[in-house]
């Protein structure tokens, strides 16, 4: 009975790690309710609403050293972001490089970035709010936030929501793309030295009174 539940426990857990492929670049609709892996990161809970259409959106995944990130732009001929509202979740995955003991790799930061259109008289506001984490609020001409480091998590939580000036309307004419990026660290908290040290020391110690005995 024991064997066949581990069995059941075996192929329940490939069954769900099948359904989590890796993360490449495509568009955003083909992940709406998917997971993906990029490394150690799981990316999922997507959900968007907004001006261009889900499927006309490109969706792309890098890894650049220590930071993951994920941009969105609208496919070309697509126009603009004038309104949107967007949520992802990253989950560190134990177990996955480089994620693996005595790793203990955890996110601890966020660098976000909006990318308004040039054209003179551009309006908006972008606002990211990381959980946990900072939020950012961008509008043309500032539109870079962090890095900004935070106690590490396991998971974030970011949602971006794309307005008008002061939170109503549209912007004008709009938002060409929007980077979302997080960081993460060995959080693995080495054994001191002089700890090991003082047990051989002891161990050494022990053996030499047991032969003078």
């Amino acid at each position: 009975m024991k064997r066949f539940l581990f069995l059941c426990a075996v192929l329940s857990g490939s069954a769900f790690a099948s359904t989590i492929g890796t993360c490449v670049d495509g568009t955003l609709s083909t992940y709406i309710g998917n997971a993906c892996s990029l490394g150690d990161k799981v990316f999922d809970n997507f959900a968007y609403s907004g001006n261009v259409d889900s499927a006309n959106i490109n969706i792309d995944f890098q890894m650049v050293g220590t930071e993951y990130q994920l941009i969105l732009e609208p496919v070309t001929g697509a126009g603009f972001f004038t309104t949107l509202s967007f949520v992802d979740r990253v989950t560190v995955q134990a177990g996955v490089a480089p994620n693996i003991r005595p790793a203990i790799y955890q996110i601890d930061g966020v660098k976000d970035q909006s990318d308004f259109s040039l054209a003179p008289g551009t309006s908006g506001q972008l606002v990211v709010t990381n959980s946990p984490g900072p939020s950012y609020t961008f509008v043309p001409g500032t539109e870079t936030g962090g890095p900004t480091f935070f106690a590490p998590s396991n998971s974030i939580t970011t949602t971006t929501t794309l307005t008008g000036p002061g939170g109503t309307g549209a912007a004008s004419p709009g938002l060409s793309s929007f980077q979302l990026g997080y960081i993460q660290a060995d959080t693995a908290v080495p054994e001191p030295p002089s700890f090991a040290l003082i047990g051989a020391g002891l161990l050494c110690l022990g053996l030499i009174r047991k032969r003078t005995a």
